[in-house]
């Protein structure tokens, strides 16, 4: 497993300033349902980098870095 490369954690900063409240629901402008197919977009992402890395991975951690 690569663990947490600076690319890795790149790409964890995207998406956990994609999944923010504004950012996920393009500041209220799209519909409920557009919003959770967002979410479930990213965060299978998410959990698709945690497998990568071999563990969980908190969004205060990725702002830590």
């Amino acid at each position: 497993m690569p663990g947490l490369t600076a690319e890795i954690k790149q790409k964890f900063q995207n998406l956990a300033c994609a999944l923010s409240p504004e950012n996920i629901s393009c500041d209220g402008e799209l519909p409920r349902a557009a919003v959770e197919k967002r979410y479930r977009s990213l965060t299978a992402d998410w959990h698709a980098l945690e497998r990568q890395v071999g563990r969980a991975v908190k969004e205060t951690e990725v702002w830590s870095w």
